[in-house]
């Protein structure tokens, strides 16, 4: 009997742990438990005992169920974090390109100064000096350039150099050169010629030709960049041997060519050639005014003319002398 009673409160508490533990089913249904039948140690009872036949015993155990109030404790635990705020740097930009700098805007060119007379000679080897000329010239050229016209105006130095010339009987002259700028390397030059003929039956000379060369710098953007551009213009004045040719005002010449064309104007100008002095004085000019003759014809008019003034004044008094002695006799 204390063995059964063993058994049933170690049921008892088996179940109480497993309801300890929430193993309760969701239906609430009763758990049975089978508990084994006990075999009794006892001795058998007395004959007059009547003989009990052990039974199943079953044991029906209605489930309790126990609330277990679960108190959760939120432990409120407070956390401090610093924060370090990394402000990230700005992304760079990509350099914008550097505009080129403007370039300072080229003046417009002024006006060309007026040229200066310069004075050149050619002696030959005997010491003679048979051309001497003077002037300031002044050259204004146009030349193509797609789809315009261009033009420039170049001066002729005054500081030219005689690189060639010539004293034959019957044609003589002069070269002139000056550079295109004040390179000292790879230096262009520009020339002019002077040509003088001479007429044995006339007994004058004249400017035959005048020639004149630019360097292919002078012509910038043209398509005709490796060669001089030659211009040239014909015959012009006529004076008489052993005499100067002299034109003070401005005289324009037309020169040609095949790439352009230009006007030289020629002032201050005074020449002469076919001379047989060695100094470079001129002899007496003959001006450009139109009149043919040298400065000796109106020295030689005013001469005659006081002359003239002179007999008129002598006539008077003679012929006053007359009358006055003939009256006398009449009285």
């Amino acid at each position: 009997m204390a063995r059964l009673s063993f058994y049933l409160l170690a049921a008892v508490l088996c179940s109480l742990t497993v309801l300890g533990q929430g193993n309760v089913t969701k239906d609430g249904a009763p758990v049975t438990i089978t508990v084994p039948a006990l075999t009794s140690t006892e001795p058998t009872a007395k004959p007059d005992t009547p003989k009990t036949t052990p039974e199943k015993i079953t044991t029906t155990t209605t489930p309790k169920t126990t609330t277990t109030e679960t108190t959760t404790t939120t432990e409120k635990t407070t956390t401090t974090t610093t924060t370090t705020t990394t402000t990230p740097s700005p992304t760079p930009e990509p350099p914008k390109p550097t505009p080129p700098p403007t370039p300072a805007p080229t003046p417009a060119p002024g006006p060309t100064p007026a040229p200066k007379q310069g004075k050149w000679w050619y002696k030959d080897s005997n010491n003679v000096t048979c051309v001497v000329v003077q002037f300031a010239a002044q050259l204004n050229v146009t030349y193509a350039k797609a789809p315009s016209l261009m033009y420039f105006v170049v001066n002729v130095s005054p500081n030219a150099t005689v690189v060639d010339g010539n004293c034959s009987d019957s044609n003589q002259w002069l070269t002139l050169s000056w550079p295109v700028n004040n390179q000292t390397a790879n230096v262009s030059y520009n020339n002019m010629v002077l040509y003088f003929h001479k007429n044995e039956t006339t007994k004058q000379y004249s400017l035959k030709n005048l020639n004149v060369s630019l360097a292919p710098e002078m012509f910038p953007n043209s398509s005709n960049t490796n060669a001089s551009v030659d211009f040239w213009h014909g015959e012009e004045w006529t004076t008489p041997l052993s005499t100067s040719y002299r034109c003070a005002a401005p005289v324009q010449l037309n020169l040609t060519s095949d790439a352009a064309a230009a006007v030289l104007t020629i002032s201050q100008l005074q020449e002469e050639a076919f001379r047989a002095a060695a100094d470079q004085s001129f002899s007496v000019a003959r001006e450009c005014s139109g009149a043919d003759v040298p400065d000796a014809v109106p020295i030689a008019v005013g001469c005659a003319l006081g002359a003239l003034v002179v007999v008129v004044l002598v006539a008077y008094l003679v012929a006053r002398r007359r009358s006055a002695a003939q009256g006398y006799l009449s009285m």
